[in-house]
């Protein structure tokens, strides 16, 4: 039994000397890492996101504008705006083909939304001189024939 604890306290010992210091080394060097990529991750899932509800909104209005007779246009525009709204998503431009289409015409939906990156941006604005890589413009189209 007394070699056994011996062993254990020498073994205790050899250990102690520098690997904890290594393991703290590791672990300041695989930390930021894995943070970045976990930050990243949720930046782009956030852009991804809004994408798709922008992509959503510019199929709404473009449906709106094809079924409406009188002001297609304003009506999409509404549309696709309310539903921004809805999503909390602020500065769209919002865009409509003005025109009192026939049946089988082609309307068309454009949107366009500054997105800025919230954490990525300012790390990456370190490294550029002048122009602002935070921010991006996401941008759809929905076209839809005239009913």
């Amino acid at each position: 039994m007394k070699r056994r604890s011996l062993w254990r306290v020498r073994g205790a010992k050899r250990a102690g000397r520098g690997e904890a210091g290594q393991a703290l080394v590791e672990v300041a060097i695989a930390l930021p890492i894995l943070l970045a990529l976990l930050v990243g991750i949720f930046e782009f899932a956030r852009a991804y996101n809004i994408q798709q509800v922008i992509t959503n909104a510019a199929r709404e209005g473009a449906r709106e504008g094809v079924v409406e007779d009188t002001d297609p246009a304003g009506v999409a525009v509404t549309r696709a705006t309310a539903r921004l709204s809805d999503a909390n998503i602020s500065g769209a431009t919002v865009t409509a083909t003005p025109c009192p289409c026939a049946t089988g015409d082609e309307f068309t939906v454009d949107i366009s939304v500054p997105y800025t990156f919230v954490f990525i941006g300012p790390v990456l604005s370190l490294f550029s001189s002048g122009v602002d890589p935070g921010t991006i413009n996401l941008t759809t189209t929905a076209t839809m024939r005239k009913e």
